[in-house]
């Protein structure tokens, strides 16, 4: 059973889970009589066809100036993980409760070794989503890069500390909430998370995010199986009209969210998002990204 959120760490905008199963808090099935079957739904993080490495990927390329790209850290955030019938019905995929990957309705995907040139993240790798679903036949799926409203600014540290929620290097403060999507590589860097939050009570880590941009992507794929296909996230796609070994003076080495950084423009059009309001442009991620595929 995992700790509920404390009612002085929740967000003053976010929806209070009224159910276990609305929060995919638990592999079980809240109705004992529908039959449950396991799902693994894969992913994978590549350089065009090329799988990312902790090092100098000296055959693959990146960016308009075709950069040898040498990651630092490769993670990201999944939630609301959903898979859809033939008649567009979705289905909300209950994650299993592993106690490290996997929390409520979110789990982290790791690419990155901990070694080599990722020598400041974490050894372990995780490129997988694992949970139950009602028995059925499924042929797409849906999902959201980043962590929740509800969760954004929770499990960071202290009391209510939860992997993997409390992951170092996935998140900026609890002010600031978690990255929703990091992907460095040497002098040039992507940090996505949600922006514009107003501290209400810092006390009792409360936080306005009404008027924020919560820069989430949710992407859909029609033709999936859960059982032989694999999500792909390409970086050579997502920063391919920006030049990874310059940097707008005055601001961060890469895209760190800012809607004032013309480094993110290229890369909120990739992800679908509007870099103005962090929505998804036209109101459809799904239709405007351009670095997220099924194989």
């Amino acid at each position: 059973m995992f700790n509920q959120i404390p009612a002085t760490k929740a967000l003053v905008t976010a929806f209070v889970c009224t159910a276990l199963s609305a929060c995919g808090g638990s592999s079980s099935s809240s109705s004992t009589s529908v039959a449950q079957q396991n799902v693994t739904i894969q992913f994978a993080a590549k350089v065009g066809t090329q799988n990312i490495e902790c090092k100098l990927m000296d055959t693959a390329t990146a960016g308009t100036k075709n950069t040898n790209p040498e990651f630092k850290d490769v993670r990201m955030y999944i939630s609301n993980l959903e898979l859809i019938d033939d008649k567009g019905q979705a289905t909300p995929v209950s994650l299993k409760q592993d106690g490290k990957w996997q929390y409520q309705n979110v789990a982290l995907l790791d690419f990155e070794t901990g070694a080599d040139s990722c020598a400041n993240g974490n050894e372990a790798l995780n490129h997988q989503i694992i949970g139950q679903v009602p028995e059925g036949d499924y042929t797409g799926v849906r999902f959201t890069l980043g962590v929740p409203t509800d969760l954004n600014h929770y499990g960071i540290d202290g009391d209510d500390a939860v992997s993997p929620l409390d992951v170092m290097g996935m998140n900026w403060s609890w002010q600031n909430g978690h990255k929703h999507l990091r992907m460095d590589v040497n002098g040039w860097n992507i940090h996505l998370g949600t922006t514009g939050c107003e501290v209400v009570d810092a006390g009792s880590e409360i936080v306005n995010c009404a008027d924020s941009r919560p820069n989430r992507p949710t992407y859909q794929f029609d033709n999936f199986n859960h059982a032989s296909n694999v999500i792909v996230f390409d970086y050579q796609s997502l920063v391919a009209s920006n030049d990874i070994t310059f940097n707008t003076p005055g601001t961060p080495p890469g895209c760190m969210s800012s809607s004032a950084d013309a480094d993110c423009q290229g890369i909120f059009n990739k992800l679908g998002l509007d870099l103005t309001t962090g929505e998804c442009s036209a109101g459809n991620c799904s239709t405007s990204q351009s670095w997220v595929s099924v194989e």
